[in-house]
């Protein structure tokens, strides 16, 4: 698979932890309003700057997007994109919007608005995983009208019905489900499965005819996948430690914790 070279997504706070879309409401909070009248004249203090809506960001946005991109990568790794024909799509793999909780998308629009840069870098993700999925969809519609796919396959049924005998006696047959096993014997090579659990119906045969099967992933037709995937692994992994950075850049400024404490209330 070819080296992917492309910049590479940083976030670092600055020395100062000067956090984006933060310093103007600084500066608002340190002005003082004075109301001048014909008999007095008073100061009026504007409160300080509240950390409500910045641990809104680290709870409801930042936490959730960095601990989805965790999984995310581990997935990534292990090259098992868990992408489904029935879906079109990866099943465990989403937009960053879909890491946020529904009720949340009103702070993560905040966040976005506040955060220019992590508004670009979020749509790269999304673009790279449309990539991926739809390298998933041409790969699947590739192999399964393969006619060399197709034959391994029956090759190795009938290698499979021959050893039934010896998997067990209560190996089950597949004479009549061909359509359904060519589907999820493509699933399986995308998602590069070696072995299925017991307790999935085609695991006795996934597993006789995997070692067969999974070296298809090594023609060209799979390489536009392979390099979809290694984009969206760099991509998740700079933005994963770009939000890590900018939480820690919030904790220290303002003194919240990085995760919530039960019992811990923020100061009003």
């Amino acid at each position: 698979m070819p080296k992917i070279s492309r910049q590479v997504f940083r976030y670092e706070a600055s020395p100062e932890l000067i956090v984006v879309g933060l310093d103007k409401l600084q500066r608002d909070s340190e002005k003082c309003c004075t109301l001048e009248g014909t008999m007095s004249r008073r100061s009026v203090t504007i409160p300080k700057i509240q950390s409500r809506r910045v641990a809104a960001w680290i709870y409801a946005v930042i936490n959730p997007i960095a601990d989805a991109l965790d999984r995310e990568l581990r997935v990534l790794d292990a090259e098992n994109l868990t992408w489904r024909s029935n879906l079109g799509r990866c099943e465990f793999i989403h937009s960053i919007q879909e890491y946020v909780e529904v009720g949340q998308w009103p702070n993560f629009q905040d966040f976005q608005t506040e955060h220019r840069l992590f508004l670009k870098v979020f749509s790269e993700h999304d673009t790279d995983l449309k990539l991926v999925n739809e390298n998933g969809q041409r790969v699947f519609d590739w192999l399964v009208t393969r006619p060399e796919f197709s034959a391994v396959i029956g090759e190795r049924m009938e290698a499979y019905e021959a050893a039934s005998p010896t998997i067990g006696p209560h190996a089950p047959r597949f004479d009549n489900s061909r359509p359904e096993l060519l589907r999820l014997a493509a699933e399986n090579v995308i998602n590069n499965i070696p072995t299925l659990p017991t307790h999935y119906l085609f695991a006795p045969f996934w597993n006789f005819a995997s070692t067969q099967l999974l070296p298809f992933r090594n023609l060209p037709e799979f390489d536009p996948l392979h390099d979809a995937r290694g984009k969206l692994r760099e991509i998740s992994s700079s933005l994963k430690q770009g939000l890590e950075d900018l939480r820690l850049s919030f904790s220290r400024k303002f003194d919240i914790p990085a995760a919530p404490i039960p019992g811990l209330s923020l100061e009003v």
